[in-house]
């Protein structure tokens, strides 16, 4: 199966705001085999840190965290851009130069 590049899933996160993208923690475990609570729990940190990222992140109440699946994508897709750059990208740079 083809990946989406990062500009199809911003077009196709544009086009449509679904409910159905808001995932609670533990779904979002279930999406991702594999993941760790704790490495979600650190993303999730990471992306709350970054105004780029930190709308993805609802939390209604003090133990309720909905993860929107769209912008995590493109979060580890910053992630993975960077992982082995000398001269980390900002998300802006990433996401910004995104366009339609």
């Amino acid at each position: 199966m083809k990946k989406p590049t990062l500009k199809e899933l911003i077009i196709s996160a544009e086009k449509e705001t679904n409910p159905d993208d808001w995932y609670r923690q533990g779904l979002i475990l279930e999406r991702f085999h594999g993941m760790s609570k704790s490495t979600l729990l650190q993303y999730c940190k990471e992306m709350d840190e970054i105004p780029e990222f930190a709308e993805g992140l609802l939390r209604p109440g003090p133990s309720t965290t909905f993860v929107h699946y769209q912008t995590f994508l493109w979060f580890l897709k910053w992630k993975d851009t960077n992982k082995y750059l000398i001269n980390k990208l900002s998300p802006h740079e990433v996401l910004g130069g995104v366009t339609a």
